[in-house]
């Protein structure tokens, strides 16, 4: 991964992140969109999220190659200190680590900004990703079954969880992504 940069992810990548995804909505069953997405959504996805919540690319010889990304995990402040996540390479770099590298890179992020605890959601079966979320430390937590229909199928959600922090005490308010203002 010598030609790999892994930064905070700018507007203009946002067109080659909604790429990537749309793959998977396309192909898989590992993101329960039915119907691609444009560019404008990830926009207003990013605009929203990516001062709170970190929105990370990496780069493979100047090219956009994945994403990884955290937004709330529920809406009511008791959640504040809880994220989702989610990582997606391009189709042509699977298996070099950089899914990986992303995530490593996001939960230090989110650990300087506060955060307790991340959450990951799985569409099952996909072993690939249960390995990845594993080997970095999630733990299985619950599934709940047959909660989407896509590719001709009833599909279960597997919840992974991994602790970003110790429990000590009433936490202090999250912090701004660190970094930011050298990325927008």
């Amino acid at each position: 991964m010598t030609d790999t940069t892994i930064r905070l992810a700018t507007a203009g990548d946002l067109p080659a992140v909604c790429a990537i995804v749309n793959h998977y909505i396309a192909t898989t069953a590992a993101n329960f969109r039915t119907a691609p997405q444009r560019p404008e959504e990830w926009l207003e996805q990013w605009e929203r999220g990516h001062r709170t919540h970190p929105w990370l690319v990496a780069e493979v010889a100047g090219e956009v190659a994945g994403i990884s990304y955290a937004f709330p995990w529920k809406q009511r402040a008791a959640y504040d200190w809880t994220v989702e996540c989610a990582v997606y390479l391009d189709a042509g770099h699977h298996g070099r680590g950089l899914g990986k590298a992303l995530y490593r890179r996001l939960f230090t992020l989110l650990a300087e900004q506060g955060f307790h605890s991340v959450i990951a959601g799985v569409a099952r079966p996909n072993p690939g990703s249960e390995a990845l979320h594993r080997s970095l430390g999630f733990r299985h937590v619950g599934t709940f079954r047959e909660t989407g229909y896509k590719k001709d199928a009833w599909r279960d959600v597997g919840y992974w969880q991994r602790m970003l922090s110790e429990d000590s005490g009433a936490p202090a308010p999250t912090g701004p992504v660190p970094g930011l203002q050298d990325a927008v």
